[in-house]
Parts: structure tokens; sequence; C-alpha cells
């Protein structure tokens, strides 16, 4: 049997719960960061490199089977959107560094998120215990 990877969720798969949903079995859940990109919404999540940032979200091992149940298809949580897999460095609370997999979107509209998104993405934020004020940048993404 092949390791399951770690992969790092940032949008709106952050939530265990709502991978769980989508029929995947997280394992070895935890918080952690990646400095130098930035969360981004328009109309869903995505990361963009920006100095001094750092993208708050979920880190959690997933079979390749699972990531392609999530990213593979088209799923309409992607709003049709591609989501391509890139490595990341994960800083965990604990102070440990895992390198794992992210995915981001080349580009997208800046189309307006929906209120429902954004109030998705908050709470999965609050479950998670994230910083208030990477909630308020959460949050600042409303129109």
């Amino acid at each position: 049997m092949t390791a399951k990877p770690y992969a790092f969720f940032y949008g709106g798969y952050m939530n265990p719960d709502t991978l769980r949903a989508y029929g995947t079995t997280p394992e070895d859940c935890e918080v952690g960061y990646v400095g130098g990109l930035e969360l981004t919404v328009g109309p869903i999540a995505n990361m963009a490199p920006k100095a001094g940032a750092r993208a708050y979200g979920l880190l959690a091992r997933l079979s390749h089977q699972d990531l392609d149940t999530l990213y593979g298809g088209d799923p309409a949580a992607l709003k049709g959107l591609r989501y391509l897999p890139e490595a990341v460095l994960v800083q965990t609370e604990a102070g440990a560094s895992i390198p794992a997999m992210t995915y981001l979107c080349g580009t997208l509209s800046g189309a307006a998120p929906e209120a429902d998104y954004i109030a998705n993405l908050v709470k999965a934020a609050e479950t998670l215990k994230l910083p208030d004020s990477y909630i308020d940048h959460i949050n600042s993404f409303r129109r």
C-alpha cells in the first residue's frame, strides 16, 4: 500500500468535515501555514505569492485517489476552474516543517465570491482556531 501524502488545504476544503463529505478520508490533520503566499478569493480561494504573507489552513494526509476525487474531475466546488498541484513547505503549530502538496489555480476571474462561500471559509477558520487577523483577512473578501 502506498503511503498517503500530505496535502495543504486553504480554501473550501480546509474543514475536515467537508473533506469527508466528498468521500475522502483525511488523516493526521493539523493546522499550519505556508509562508510567502497570501489567500485570495475571487470567486473561490486561491493563493498568490506575496513576500511576508502567510496562508493558513489544514495539513492532512490523503490518498492519491482522494486527491484525484477533489481535484481531478470538475466538482461543483471548484466552479469549473482547474487547480494544479504545487509543492509547499507547511509550518505546523508544533514548529515542524512538513513538505506537502497544495493545489493552485493559475488565474481566478476576480469575480465576487458568494456570501455563503465566505461564511464557510470563516467557519472553517474558526473551527481550526486560526488567528483573528486571518479571519479578518477572509472577511475582507465580502462584497
